[in-house]
């Protein structure tokens, strides 16, 4: 019987990461939030925005969302990941209850599939265009995309039943990388277009009101920004200092990520394509756009490699998978989104703007409440032994396992949320523009929460909340 490795367990498993055995330091961790942010999704992202808004206007929506979301969002998972070594899914046992957070792990688990979907298929265009212009053909076939995909999934597997150290490598390497191709696309939009015409450009199917499409700019980034919550804990987790979990964000889902939005929504706003996978050779030429391929299908990688995994660590806590193997879990995760590649992976890239949108949908009320969870009720204290009970005697075993006030609150906050904004069609209703999506259901849900939480559960003893000062 092998011996039994603690730290390969916290780094493959669910079991706390001591600050000794943590192995991202400040410039892992940026690394990988640039790699996350500034993957070829980032210029697709920067499409969308150039529906609604001019270049400039997706530039400071971007810039508003993305900072909003990270100084709000990262509070719960970035710090309490750090903190006590765990990841989101196990720190949502906190607010939902030792049953109640695989609510969220099942519902994350269908978005992670649709973005390495996204990111998938991003990998086969890349590849399929830098082989058609090698081979001097007009284009690849499907089958030739299909199986470039799932060959995506194939190598991320490897990456991610490797581990965390192996995804810091790739990240080291590709984020620099990635920030050179952002940075020579900018100076060729510069040099062939020029700013003049960037600026000129009109967005391609806005509102009547400037402000509205303002309004869902900010709310698009929402989505984007809040799309980050599953990677936050799983590597803020592995992060040395609070610092480098947290600040590292503001380098990566702030800094780079509005840079790279700005590239494609001028890309898209002048060229008039929104696939990056065909306007990067438009624009940079074969030679130089190839090079761009190479490096945006190699970014995909690691970017489906870091989303996974911090996917496949909260599926460990499923009752299912406890006790089964590290390769056997991300086998698993990976090969549901081959089968759905198969299925349906034209249609949710082509439709990749709902995804933004239905981001919100769900992220926003979950933000809401896990943040004044964290750092109004229990004052950034969590029982480490009790995320991991998963009897009655654990302290977030509320009512056989779910927190219902937190459940049901959730539940409205979502219904309330499609009164503002339709997330599946991006129509705004009266109230969007006064508040957004975003901001016109997170507020009041935040504050429902906490007031009936006060009320109703705190004083009944239920959740720990009495004696965690």
């Amino acid at each position: 019987m092998a011996a039994f490795n603690a730290n390969r367990e916290a780094q493959f498993g669910l079991l706390p990461i001591t600050k000794e055995e943590r192995v991202y330091n400040f410039r892992d961790a940026s690394s990988i939030s640039v790699g996350l942010s500034i993957a070829t999704w980032a210029f697709l992202i920067g499409a969308s925005l150039a529906l609604f808004v001019d270049f400039w206007t997706a530039v400071w929506g971007t810039l508003a969302g993305n900072v909003l979301t990270v100084l709000v969002m990262t509070w719960m998972p970035s710090l309490s990941g750090a903190k006590y070594g765990v990841d989101g899914y196990t720190g949502a046992t906190s607010f939902m209850g030792t049953k109640g957070k695989n609510i969220i792990l099942v519902c994350v688990a269908i978005f992670i599939v649709c973005w390495d979907i996204v990111l998938s298929v991003l990998f086969a265009r890349s590849v399929a265009n830098v082989a058609a212009a090698l081979l001097g053909k007009e284009a690849m076939g499907h089958t030739f995309e299909i199986v470039m995909a799932i060959l995506c999934m194939v190598i991320t597997f490897f990456v991610v039943w490797k581990g965390p150290i192996v995804i810091k490598k790739f990240n080291n390497i590709v984020a620099p990388l990635m920030c050179i191709v952002v940075i020579m696309l900018g100076i060729i939009l510069t040099v062939k277009i020029g700013w003049g015409n960037i600026a000129e450009a009109q967005p391609l199917m806005p509102y009547e009101s400037e402000w509205v499409n303002f309004l869902i700019a900010v709310e698009l980034s929402f989505g984007a920004g809040l799309s980050w919550w599953p990677e936050m804990g799983g590597i803020a987790r592995l992060c040395k200092t609070s610092r480098a979990a947290y600040w590292s964000n503001m380098i990566g889902l702030v800094l780079a990520a509005t840079v790279a939005t700005g590239v494609g929504a001028a890309a898209c706003l002048t060229i008039g394509s929104e696939d990056p996978t065909v306007w990067m050779l438009k624009l940079a030429g074969v030679g130089l756009g190839i090079m761009a391929l190479i490096f945006i299908a190699v970014a995909n990688v690691t970017s489906c490699g870091t989303i996974t995994y911090t996917m496949c660590l909260g599926l460990k806590g499923l009752k299912a998978l406890q006790g089964k193997s590290w390769g056997l879990v991300v086998g698993v995760f990976c090969g549901i989104a081959s089968v759905a590649l198969l299925f349906g992976a034209d249609w949710i890239y082509d439709h990749f703007y709902i995804m933004l949108g239905v981001t919100c949908l769900f992220y926003v009320p979950m933000t809401a409440i896990a943040s004044v969870d964290y750092l109004l009720l229990r004052k950034q204290h969590l029982s480490v032994r009790d995320m991991f009970d998963k009897t009655s005697t654990s302290k977030y075993y509320f009512w056989g396992g779910f927190n219902w006030v937190a459940i049901i609150i959730f539940v409205a906050a979502m219904l309330f949320y499609l009164t503002i904004f339709d997330p599946a069609m991006l129509v705004p209703h009266k109230m969007f523009a006064y508040a957004t999506g975003s901001i016109g259901a997170g507020i009041p849900t935040a504050i429902v929460y906490y007031i009936v939480m006060k009320a109703f559960v705190v004083k009944s003893g239920k959740g720990g909340y009495i004696s965690e000062k």
